[in-house]
C-alpha cells in the first residue's frame, strides 16, 4: 500500500452520524478522494431506508447515534455483506457486542488518510 493512490472513486457511501457538522465533514472528506456520499443520515430509521433506496458499497456508522446503538444496522449491513467502519467520540466500543469489537473503529476526529485507507482495503475484501 506505501505509494498508493489514495481513492475511494466510484465507491457508493452510505453515512450514519448524527452531529450534522461531523456528518458534512465526512461527506466533503470522502468526496475529496473520490467517494460518492450517497447519504447521510442521523438515525436508524432513515439509515434503513437509505439503504434500500440507494446503492451502497460501504458505510461509515457513528456507534451512538443521539443515545442510540447502531448495531442493529450494523448487523444488517453484515447479513448483506456490505463493510462498515464504525466511528466513536466518547471510546464506546463497550456498547458493541463480541461479533462486532475486531471491526475497524475509529476515534473522532479521525485522521483522513487512515479512514480512507482503511476503506480501500475492506472495499478490496468484497470486491
Amino acid at each position: 500500500m506505501k505509494g498508493e493512490k489514495l481513492s475511494l472513486a466510484g465507491a457508493h457511501i452510505l453515512i450514519v452520524e448524527d452531529h450534522y457538522v461531523v456528518a458534512e465533514a465526512l461527506r466533503f472528506l470522502l468526496d475529496s478522494y473520490g467517494g460518492n456520499v450517497m447519504a447521510t443520515v442521523p438515525d436508524l430509521e432513515r439509515a434503513f431506508r437509505a439503504f434500500e433506496d440507494h446503492r451502497v458499497d460501504i458505510a461509515v456508522l457513528d456507534i451512538d447515534l443521539n443515545g442510540t446503538s447502531v448495531v442493529p444496522f450494523a448487523e444488517h449491513l453484515a447479513s448483506k455483506g456490505v463493510p462498515f467502519v464504525f466511528l466513536t467520540g466518547y471510546g464506546d466500543e463497550h456498547l458493541l457486542p463480541d461479533s462486532f469489537r475486531g471491526r475497524s473503529r475509529f476515534d473522532k476526529p479521525v485522521r483522513d488518510e487512515l479512514l480512507v485507507l482503511e476503506m480501500m482495503e475492506l472495499l478490496r475484501t468484497v470486491a
